[in-house]
């Protein structure tokens, strides 16, 4: 089979920005054909840090572009003081959730500070084919712990649940989703997934003990669920 190739049609591309502590990066999307579409982007921040556990963060939503058009989806920035390896990623899906477009840019931390890995990221690039496309290792081995989140009370339990799965080691080829969505009256709804199935839920608080709380029974229900998976995956190769 061929290689697909990406940004033929619709250009993923991302733009950096230098400032006096951070840079700055613009999601940008580009039409090239006479025709109006809707898209959806998705728009995500890996870090690893010195032991290569990988967190992710990301924003995604549906857009439409007219014919020709080039507009600018969103925009993240990252401190230059951050010791982490930082991966920038963006990816432009059509109405079947097939990937159309996509762009990336790695940062690396030398001499105290971050900086581009390649500093042509500063330059449009050409098409990407799917191969050359493909995250590096270390982005594909381990599971993430993905943050779509919405006030501080939602950041906070992120952090709170990240920090208890990186403290009890947790390795996983799978992805932990924590979602944020509006709930009843003023309070939102706090969800925890792995593969689109609900292992915990709860209507937010801003009190610090109770989202600790949370997030460690939480974290103890995704174990047992991966557990769970494991013990499956076990006794079916024992079948055969």
């Amino acid at each position: 089979m061929s290689a697909q190739f990406y940004n033929k049609e619709y250009v993923a591309k991302i733009y950096v920005k230098k400032e006096s502590e951070f840079f700055t990066f613009a999601a940008t999307a580009e039409n090239l054909t006479p025709t109006d579409i809707n898209l959806k982007y998705d728009f995500s921040v890996y870090s690893a840090d010195k032991n290569n556990n990988v967190s992710r963060s990301n924003q995604t939503d549906l857009f439409f572009l007219k014919a020709n058009e080039k507009k600018v989806l969103s925009t993240v920035a990252v401190n230059y003081s951050i010791e982490d390896k930082i991966t920038i990623v963006l990816v432009l899906y059509d109405k079947d959730d097939k990937p159309v477009g996509q762009d990336r840019i790695e940062l690396i931390y030398e001499n105290g500070y971050q900086k581009l890995a390649n500093e042509e990221a500063l330059v449009p690039q050409a098409a990407i084919s799917q191969d050359q496309a493909a995250p590096q290792d270390g982005y594909i081995m381990d599971g993430l712990v993905v943050e779509n989140t919405l006030t501080k009370a939602g950041r906070d339990f992120y952090k709170y649940f990240y920090s208890e799965y990186y403290n009890r080691g947790i390795q996983t080829k799978k992805n932990i989703v924590i979602e944020e969505v509006p709930g009843r009256m003023r309070s939102t709804r706090i969800s925890v997934k792995i593969n689109d199935r609900l292992l915990w839920q709860f209507f937010s608080q801003p009190k610090k003990s109770f989202l600790q709380s949370m997030a460690i029974t939480a974290l103890d229900r995704c174990i047992a669920h991966l557990q769970q998976l494991q013990q499956q995956k076990d006794n079916t190769l024992t079948r055969y």
